[in-house]
């Protein structure tokens, strides 16, 4: 399996829109992508981690491409894009 760790900072003055554009990621089973969790620091609101599982890198490729021809998922990631201070995606594969 692969999962994808995607760590994200925000402007401080955005938490409450971050918080509305959590409920759109039930978006990403519409596609089969599994979201393993999304985590907010206790100490800090504005960074956020979540995690995504994938079969494999074929599997994440295939269902990355049909994800950014979503218009929904562009309109959110636009939005997101606009709150962002900070993104750092990490591919993490079994041990």
């Amino acid at each position: 399996a692969l999962v994808m760790l995607y760590r994200t900072t925000i402007k401080p003055e955005a938490v409450e829109q971050l918080n509305e554009l959590e409920l759109d990621l039930a978006d990403y089973a519409e596609h089969g992508i599994e979201v393993l969790g999304h985590w907010k620091k206790a100490e800090n609101p504005s960074e956020s981690v979540y995690m995504v599982r994938y079969e494999s890198e074929t599997d994440y490729q295939q269902k990355t491409l049909v994800l950014h021809e979503d218009e929904n998922y562009i309109r959110l990631t636009s939005l997101l894009n606009s709150l962002r201070t900070d993104f750092k995606p990490e591919k993490l594969v079994e041990a």
